[in-house]
């Protein structure tokens, strides 16, 4: 100590200097007491060390009882706390506490000067390890900031308050503003054509799920992106692959894949137009789905049916109009009244049954192309009564039917295109809601359409079922339940006939099905023209032709009592009897009879009396073989289908073409000849 420098004694009483001392002996931050050492003007020249506990000492590579008493300089650097004069200066005249960071040796402390009287209590850290830290943090993070900043893919996070927390510049790039546009802004404020879109979905649900999401992004007319979104504790940091190179060589591919696809069809259809076996193989496949046994069993039993319905349903006819007169006169009404609705009755019965046997033999008629007119009304009808066990305990049938005209279609294919949609509409309503669901049935006519809608209150279809409802094989029912064919094969008939099936739906509400068909003008029956009025009844004779007694017996009772019937039991015997006696002016023959047929007595007389043919009516009872097809298509002459209306019958024949030589009243000429008569006429 220089004789000019003057030490004040720090007025710190020994005792708070033994209670300080025990109080930092053990604590791991160094911990001294340093008073002034002015000159004897009073200036601070210098400090001097009081009292230093075990960590300071150990932080100044030095013993407590060293430290005691020396000044500054004599045991620390200008770097260290030597060179900290002027701070600790300022402290003690200040009166305020003061921090700073300085180095002592190799290591790095955070000093706190506190004031005390003429001196100060300093308190040093080690923060070497902490800064060294930092440092490598700083370091690391601009690392990370270039790699971000190089990378040829966007690249940007977002804070729980969806504020931009980070953005490299091809993420900036990408919305075409400045990093420091982006840099701290609500995303969707800063970027709103981001807002709604499934971009912003997305995000939100990595936001609410606190998960992971894959998913690709169209970012350009022709630019594409694969994003990566993760939720990281509070942030949520998103990566933006351009795969636009990847959608480009895909699309070829697929462009590639159409072509090849396209080209094997075209050399199936070339397949198919060659070989008539796989085309039969394939029209049987789209006919059946357990219908095709179904056809075929119809059109046999219907036919064995029709022939005793016939004459059943023509002797109840005519005994109610034998009956009915007679139980107008007194004293028998009360004796034939109920007879009488006994007959209706049974009458109706019939009627019952013979459209049972109709609607069954539309499955038998399912493979004629032939296209015609088609009443929607009766075919959606008979699509109900075919489906009604389905629809029974689901839901209620209700009927808007418009005014429209027959479509061009096939009868068979069309019923059974709504067969297949109201059983799909009755599977999709839960059972034991009768009352609250319904079935909605809808014609209209559209220009050169006709509308028809199946609608349903069920459960309806998600966009993804309804895009892939008419795909084959695809189905929501279980395994076993369903083998997703039945609206591919419906669309396949409806095209078929020109037209087009179409589909909608709204999940929980229910699916309306509409199928839109040509128009077409009704047909007049060929060979049956109406009877004009003014015409009297005139008697004519009538041949009948078939193999079944009793239906010979009911036509001769409903025509014996205006015309001459004549009946023939087999194909041969008509021929035989036409051979002697062609005057008759209307001839109904089965076409199916066992030895020969309707078409066979044709055949004949086509080849020697083709001017009777004229007087023909083909009568049967739903059973078509393929020749009996190509018959009835070629040949056209009128046919009536079994059982008969009495109205029918009458009109044609009323309606006759007159014979040779006969003029049109009945009335023949002074020269003609009169014609031969066979037995029984």
């Amino acid at each position: 100590m220089s004789a000019t420098d003057t030490t004040v004694a720090l007025p710190l009483p020994d005792a708070l200097l033994a209670a300080l001392e025990e109080a930092e002996r053990e604590h791991p931050e160094a911990c001294m007491v340093l008073r002034a050492v002015r000159s004897p003007g009073g200036v601070i020249q210098d400090f001097e060390w009081l009292w230093a506990n075990p960590a300071a000492a150990r932080a100044l590579g030095r013993g407590p009882e060293y430290l005691r008493g020396r000044r500054l300089g004599e045991v620390s650097s200008k770097g260290g706390i030597a060179g900290r004069m002027d701070l600790l200066r300022q402290v003690v005249e200040s009166g305020r506490p003061h921090a700073d960071h300085f180095t002592e040796g190799e290591v790095l402390l955070q000093g706190t000067a506190v004031p005390l009287r003429d001196g100060v209590l300093l308190r040093l850290r080690d923060i070497t390890s902490a800064q060294r830290v930092e440092e490598g943090l700083r370091e690391t993070l601009d690392w990370v900031r270039d790699v971000l900043e190089s990378m040829p893919d966007a690249f940007f996070t977002v804070d729980t308050d969806w504020r931009l927390t980070y953005v490299n510049r091809n993420a900036a790039a990408l919305t075409g503003r400045s990093q420091e546009e982006l840099f701290r802004r609500v995303l969707w404020d800063a970027c709103p054509e981001l807002c709604g879109t499934p971009f912003e979905r997305t995000m939100r649900e990595v936001a609410a799920e606190e998960s992971y999401r894959l998913f690709e992004l169209r970012t350009g007319r022709d630019r594409w992106h694969e994003v990566h979104a993760w939720s990281s504790g509070r942030n949520i940091s998103t990566y933006a692959r351009d795969i636009t190179d990847k959608k480009r060589v895909q699309a070829e591919r697929d462009a590639l894949l159409a072509r090849e696809h396209s080209g094997r069809l075209e050399a199936e259809a070339l397949a198919q137009r060659r070989t008539h076996e796989l085309m039969a193989a394939r029209e049987r496949l789209v006919q059946s789905e357990k219908l095709a046994m179904a056809g075929q069993l119809a059109a046999g039993v219907g036919h064995e049916i029709n022939n005793p319905l016939s004459y059943v349903a023509g002797n109840l006819q005519f005994a109610v109009e034998q009956l009915t007169p007679l139980a107008r006169r007194p004293g028998l009404q009360d004796v034939l009244g109920e007879a009488l609705e006994a007959l209706r009755e049974a009458k109706e019965g019939a009627e019952r049954i013979r459209v049972i046997v109709r609607d069954l033999q539309t499955f038998a008629r399912a493979d004629e192309l032939r296209l015609g007119p088609v009443d929607v009304h009766a075919s959606l009808e008979f699509g109900i009564s075919m489906a009604m066990t389905h629809l029974r305990s689901r839901a209620q049938v209700e009927r808007h039917f418009g005014q429209v005209p027959p479509a061009l279609a096939h009868e068979a294919r069309l019923g059974q295109v709504f067969l297949h949609l109201l059983i799909n509409a009755a599977h999709a309503i839960p059972a034991g809601a009768f009352e609250r669901h319904r079935v909605t049935l809808t014609t209209r006519r559209e220009g050169a359409w006709v509308l028809a809608e199946v609608s349903d209150t069920g459960l309806g279809m998600t966009p993804e079922v309804l895009q892939r409802a008419f795909e084959p094989f695809f189905t929501t029912r279980p395994v076993g339940e369903g083998s997703g064919l039945g609206l591919s094969i419906c669309l396949g008939l409806v095209r078929s006939m020109h037209g087009e099936l179409t589909a909608t739906s709204i999940p929980g509400m229910g699916s309306t099905f509409q199928v839109r068909l040509p128009v077409s003008e009704p047909i007049v029956h060929p060979g049956v023209p109406a009877v004009r009025a003014g015409d009297g009844p005139s008697r004519k004779r009538v041949l009948v032709v078939d193999d079944e007694p009793q239906l010979t017996s009911v036509l001769r009772r409903i025509l014996g009592r205006q015309h001459d019937v004549v009946v023939a039991h087999s194909g041969r015997e008509a021929l035989a009897l036409l051979e002697q006696d062609d005057a008759f002016d209307r001839v109904f023959c089965d076409l199916m009879m066992a030895d020969l047929t309707g078409m066979d007595v044709h055949a004949e007389l086509s080849r020697r009396r083709p001017e009777l043919l004229s007087r023909f009516v083909f009568m049967t009872g739903g059973s078509f073989t393929e020749r009996a097809r190509a018959f009835l298509q070629a040949v056209p002459l009128p046919r009536i289908e079994k059982p008969f209306e009495p109205g029918l019958l009458h009109s044609l024949v009323e309606s006759s073409p007159p014979r040779a030589g006969q003029r049109v009243g009945g009335e023949s000429g002074g020269a003609t000849a009169s014609p031969r008569r066979a037995p029984g006429a």
